[in-house]
């Protein structure tokens, strides 16, 4: 389980909070051996240290060679992971009820087994109260395993209702399964296909759905966690296809779910958060502004209400969902300079969670950050933003991105009259398109609008910019090229530049 990769254990080392090191400090002080002394010598070195400098370490601990070096790393990162699991094993109820299993093993194993069905009974009322359905199987199979093996003196009937209980639960679980293999098998669809683009792959994803969606199923029949199942499934069905009305719905559905059961919300806050990053999601394409600010309000609030009391992941996911929520609501109503000054409170946090943070959102953001900047008329700041995506190794997920960076990154430079050098970087990111394996007609629209400008006289630019325009309101009524236009504000822009204004 340990790891001895350096980075690893640095990493794990700077992602603990100040208490979680006093706790590991505590912690290491039981134990007064030459090797704690090492191991908690190497934490306190790699503590100290801004990036990782393994050569430093190494002269502040001699006479260790590679093994021993390995050795210590992974006997570090262990004890680390213990420490922790110690820390919260009152606060999160998974480690708690694993916790009771392993005590009952220990005494059946000395031959206490009404001691270890004791400390099952209190597993399986936690396990049933936190709806922790694996956990539960695995406390009633231990349940049967001693009362087949041994005179308990339990009466008939409670052998029969645990009977009856491992096949309810496993039921349950098997129903879980299911709807937690279709949500997954949808992610991947979108992954690899991305929202449909033609009635051929809106055929596809429909059938797939069809034939995939667990059959018989009610949501009366479900339990909780069934439910947020069955309602992400739906969210992402029905966000492959561009129908946000329906994706809001079950997204709301998802969020109420929530709502109702403050158990549910302690047990994976993360997931509550991300029912609402899908409603305002669903709200921002449906641009409904009135219901968006409501939902994000709500958010807002209970991520400032909570905030002591979530983990490191759980910070960053609220970050991630707040901050782009506040972006998109200034889109929404296009108060672009407000966005702007809110544009410093986001940089930051990027930073700090800069080590955590894959390339994939932190392009998102920068997206967000480059186009709140062209609608505010700073092209300038616009274009920093769209030359850090594009320097980015390329981020397979979101191709679609680093195309839509390249349309906007020619709209800054004909903001900024850059003319000159126009046809040149036309040229560049027209090869770019030529490799790409597919590009919605948007994209083929507005790169034939660039190349067009590119070779064209002043005089003549102004009826260019009128045909595409257009081109582009007929194209804006197909529902496969909706979405397209939400990466993309490229209608205003026009109009804009035809002073037909741009509302900023």
């Amino acid at each position: 389980m340990a790891t001895s990769k350096t980075e690893d254990v640095f990493k794990l080392v700077k992602s603990l909070s100040k208490a979680e090191k006093r706790a590991f400090r505590a912690y290491a002080q039981r134990i007064q051996d030459e090797g704690s002394l090492l191991y908690v010598r190497l934490f306190d070195l790699m503590d100290r240290q801004k990036e990782l400098d393994e050569g430093a370490i190494k002269k502040q601990i001699k006479d260790l060679d590679g093994s021993r070096y390995a050795n210590l790393k992974r006997h570090l990162y262990q004890q680390i992971l213990i420490s922790l699991r110690l820390l919260y094993k009152e606060r999160r109820p998974n480690i708690k009820i694993r916790e009771y299993i392993d005590f009952a093993y220990v005494l059946y194993g000395r031959g206490l087994y009404i001691q270890a069905l004791k400390v099952l009974e209190k597993a399986k009322k936690m396990a049933k109260k936190h709806h922790t359905d694996f956990s539960l199987l695995t406390i009633v199979e231990i349940e049967k395993m001693i009362h087949s093996r041994h005179i308990t003196r339990a009466s008939s009937q409670p052998i029969d209702d645990l009977m009856g209980e491992a096949s309810q639960v496993s039921r349950t679980i098997v129903g879980r399964i299911d709807l937690s293999n279709l949500r997954l098998k949808l992610h991947k669809f979108y992954v690899e296909q991305g929202h449909v683009k033609n009635e051929e792959e809106l055929s596809k994803i429909q059938n797939y759905f069809k034939q995939n969606l667990p059959k018989k199923l009610t949501e009366a029949e479900l339990g909780m966690m069934e439910l947020v199942y069955l309602y992400q499934s739906y969210v992402w069905y029905y966000y492959i296809l561009n129908d946000f009305k329906n994706c809001k719905l079950y997204a709301a559905k998802w969020v109420d779910n929530f709502k109702s059961s403050e158990e549910l919300r302690s047990r994976d806050v993360d997931l509550f958060m991300r029912g609402y990053h899908y409603l305002l999601t669903s709200l921002y394409n449906l641009k409904e502004v009135d219901e968006f600010k409501k939902h994000l309000g709500e958010l807002e609030m209970f991520r400032k209400s909570q905030y002591s009391k979530f983990n490191a992941n759980s910070k960053i996911i609220s970050f991630l969902y707040v901050h782009s929520a506040r972006l998109n609501l200034h889109f929404l109503q296009r108060t672009y300079q407000e966005g702007c000054a809110q544009i410093y409170r986001t940089l930051r946090r990027i930073k700090r969670y800069e080590n955590e943070l894959d390339e994939h959102k932190v392009m998102v953001l920068y997206f967000k950050i480059a186009w709140m900047y062209l609608g505010n008329q700073e092209a300038a700041n616009s274009l920093k933003y769209l030359k850090k995506i594009i320097e980015m190794t390329p981020v397979a997920l979101r191709d679609d991105i680093q195309a839509y960076t390249r349309l906007m990154y020619l709209m800054a430079y004909y903001d900024l009259e850059h003319f000159n050098d126009l046809p040149k970087l036309v040229k560049t990111y027209t090869r770019f398109f030529a490799k790409k394996k597919e590009k919605n007609k948007l994209q083929s629209c507005v790169l034939n609008l660039f190349q067009e400008l590119a070779d064209a006289p002043i005089l003549d630019r102004k009826a260019i910019l009128k045909k595409h325009l257009a081109e582009l309101k007929v194209l804006q009524s197909s529902q496969f090229e909706k979405r397209a236009f939400l990466y993309l504000e490229i209608i205003p822009w026009i109009e804009g530049k035809l002073g037909l204004g741009w509302n900023r």
